[in-house]
């Protein structure tokens, strides 16, 4: 094959998802699946493919000549001082920012696999409890489940916003340093901001049951909204310390949903913050990615609206509303999309084998030798995936970049 010249054929994985996100042509189709469930749950099981036993994801990224996926963090290495789960305050090994209470004592127990979190202030008392089920951890699972939500009571916004309100967020740049220098240039180490896009959005996806959150949103809208301003100065925190990173990629917000948060919902909550940001970002030439895993066919187009960069882990049909044909030609030309094949793809109870090569295979055709795509597993490789279709994944690009 003669290549275009502006077409290198020794692109690293890192400047070939770059590439793909300016809009740039590459030498074949980026890709980079999130293995992480796959491979805990597997290596739990002991059902690792025979000449994987032993290697880490990143070696194995490379046996599939894929790049290390390198967006979401491993919540699993989160040490032990820094477990915050419950408020919603994720952390990893590898996180840039640290959370530090100022008068608040926190005290954690363990009951088997239950984990109950006090929070003590000033202000009162919240009792938080989170767990790891069997099948929670036989799926690779890297968060908890809350069975405890830090509010459940109407006086809990009160102590839960001077919770808040004694939080502290301490740079911790030397750990982005090293998470990007293992990537190196086998993936793009993103910048990880925050799972919730702002401080409504923790308080519906972490603090509360979303039931109880909508019922608040509407009897309670003075304390919702006075929680939000008590949250907004820890989010500040954090966009700023992310923001201020050697990261070309950010990333902030999860899982959306046009019937949860719905159109209105999205544009009036959550759209200004993750548009903000996005300016904020392109202003020092990075740019945004939000993680839109859900059912998107009603939110196409708030999305174009807020000017966010790359739609990670975007799920088409089957097992969502939208086909990929819908996505892409919503998005071509303005948002990346990174993901593309639907998880139960590579499941043999869920697809057989000639209905997953036709989708993979067309997929591949239309879409190598354009940009804006990033190839990836929607929303991760699950532990029921069978190995030799996600071989062929990267087989079926290697012959696409030779014709």
């Amino acid at each position: 094959m003669v290549m275009p010249n502006n077409i290198t054929n020794d692109m690293t994985h890192r400047q070939r998802i770059l590439a793909a996100i300016r809009g740039e042509q590459t030498d074949r189709l980026p890709w980079a699946p999130r293995l992480d469930f796959w491979y805990r749950a597997r290596a739990r099981a002991g059902t690792l493919p025979a000449d994987l036993r032993g290697l880490g994801l990143h070696e194995i990224a490379g046996r599939l000549g894929a790049a290390v996926y390198a967006t979401i963090p491993d919540f699993t290495t989160c040490p032990n001082a820094e477990r915050n789960r419950t408020l919603g305050m994720l952390s990893w090994a590898d996180c840039p920012y640290e959370i530090v209470f100022d008068g608040v004592d926190r005290r954690i127990e363990k009951h088997g696999r239950e984990i109950v979190t006090e929070y003590r202030s000033p202000a009162g008392c919240l009792r938080t409890a989170e767990v790891w089920t069997q099948e929670m951890l036989a799926a690779g699972a890297s968060v908890s489940w809350i069975t405890g939500h830090a509010i459940q009571r109407p006086e809990d916004f009160a102590i839960a916003g001077d919770i808040f309100s004694r939080m502290r967020v301490v740079p911790r740049p030397e750990r982005y340093a090293r998470f990007r220098q293992a990537v190196a240039e086998q993936g793009l180490a993103v910048g990880h901001t925050h799972g919730a896009s702002c401080p409504l959005h923790l308080i519906m996806k972490e603090l509360m049951t979303t039931e109880e959150f909508f019922y608040a949103l509407a009897d309670h809208p003075a304390a919702v909204e006075r929680l939000c301003e008590q949250i907004e100065p820890v989010f500040a925190a954090i966009r700023r310390i992310v923001a201020d990173l050697p990261a070309q990629v950010v990333y902030l917000g999860a899982n959306y949903d046009d019937g949860i948060t719905h159109p209105a919902f999205y544009r009036k909550h959550l759209m200004p913050h993750l548009a903000s940001y996005a300016a904020e970002l392109h202003a020092s030439g990075k740019y945004l990615m939000t993680h839109a895993d859900g059912e998107n066919r009603r939110l196409l187009p708030a999305y174009l609206e807020t000017g966010f960069d790359i739609a990670d882990s975007v799920c088409p049909a089957p097992m969502t509303r939208c086909t990929i044909e819908q996505l892409c030609d919503a998005f071509e030309g303005r948002i990346t999309i990174w993901g593309g094949i639907p998880s139960v793809l590579l499941c043999r109870d869920s697809a057989s084998e000639p209905d997953f090569r036709a989708f993979v295979d067309k997929l591949i055709r239309d879409r190598t030798g354009r940009s804006r795509f990033v190839l990836g597993v929607s929303d991760m490789v699950t532990a029921d995936a069978e190995w030799d279709r996600v071989l062929y994944i990267g087989e079926a690009i290697d012959r696409a970049a030779l014709h």
